[in-house]
C-alpha cells in the first residue's frame, strides 16, 4: 500500500511539474515575447498598439510566445495562463490571450467569457486560417498578429466579416458592369423612341447614370485610416476570466 502511494504522489508530482504555468509578467505588459520572434522596435509598436487599444475600448488582447508546451495541449495551457493571469476586466471578462508554440507550430486564440459573442469560434478560426497561418508560414510573426489584432478589434465592435464571405464579394464587380450595360441599353432604347428628344432625354439620361454611379460609391466604415495613437503604460490586467472559448490552429 505504501508502494502505491508512493507510485501515485510520484506520477502526481510529474503531472504538476508539466503543467508549470507561464509566468505572469511583471511588470505588467500585454506582449510576452517568452520565444524571442519579435525585435525590439516591433514588440514596442505591438505593445503600445494594444495598450492603446485598452485605454479606448477597455478590451485587453495579451499576445504570448513560447517555445514549446512540452506535450500539453495548447488548449489546457491557454485557458490556465488567461485565469491565472486575469485578462480583461473582471466584470466584463473582455479579454483575448492570442498564445503562440514556435517550436510545436500551434496557435490559439482565447476569447473571454464576455467576447465569446462577438468573437464566436468561427471567428476566431477565421483569423488563425487567413491572419496568422500564411503570415507564421513566412515567418513573420509581427506581421500576422498585427494583422490579427486589427481583425480581433474589428470582431469586438462587430465590425468584421468572415474573410470566405469577403473572397465571394468579387461577384459584384461583374454585377455593376451587367447592370451598367443594361441601364445603358434602356435609355439608348429611350431615347430613340422619343426620337432622340432634346434635353429631356439628356435630363433622363443623367438621372439614371447619375443613380447608378451613386450606388456604388459607398465606402465601408471600420478602423481603416490612422494607427493608434500613444498613450500611457499598461496598467495591469483587470482579473477576468475565459471557459474555453476561441479557436487553436496549427501551420
Amino acid at each position: 500500500m505504501k508502494k502505491i502511494l508512493t507510485i501515485f504522489l510520484l506520477l502526481f508530482s510529474l503531472h504538476v511539474v508539466a503543467q508549470k504555468s507561464i509566468p505572469k509578467p511583471n511588470p505588467p505588459k500585454l506582449v510576452v515575447d517568452n520565444a524571442n520572434v519579435f525585435d525590439d522596435y516591433d514588440r514596442d509598436q505591438l505593445e503600445r498598439k494594444l495598450v492603446a487599444l485598452d485605454d479606448s475600448t477597455s478590451n485587453q488582447i495579451a499576445v504570448v510566445t513560447v517555445n514549446t508546451l512540452n506535450d500539453e495541449p495548447i488548449e489546457d495551457v491557454a485557458t490556465r495562463t488567461f485565469r491565472e493571469w486575469g485578462i480583461g476586466n473582471k466584470k466584463t471578462n473582455n479579454g483575448v490571450l492570442i498564445l503562440i508554440a514556435v517550436a510545436d507550430h500551434k496557435v490559439r486564440i482565447e476569447v473571454g467569457y464576455g467576447l465569446e459573442g462577438a468573437i464566436p469560434d468561427i471567428v476566431a478560426n477565421d483569423i488563425i486560417t487567413n491572419d496568422l497561418r500564411p503570415a507564421f508560414r513566412q515567418n513573420n510573426y509581427y506581421g500576422g498578429i498585427n494583422k490579427a489584432v486589427d481583425d480581433l478589434s474589428k470582431a469586438a465592435v462587430g465590425d468584421y466579416k468572415i474573410k470566405r464571405e469577403r473572397n465571394n464579394t468579387g461577384g459584384n464587380s461583374a454585377g455593376s458592369v451587367l447592370k451598367f450595360i443594361l441601364i445603358l441599353i434602356f435609355v439608348i432604347i429611350i431615347m430613340a423612341l422619343r426620337g432622340g428628344g432634346g434635353g429631356g432625354g439628356g435630363l433622363l439620361t443623367g438621372m439614371l447614370l447619375g443613380s447608378m454611379m451613386g450606388g456604388g460609391g459607398r465606402s465601408s466604415g471600420g478602423w481603416g485610416g490612422g494607427g493608434f495613437g500613444g498613450g500611457g503604460g499598461f496598467g495591469g490586467f483587470g482579473g477576468g476570466s475565459s471557459g474555453g472559448g476561441g479557436s487553436s490552429g496549427s501551420w
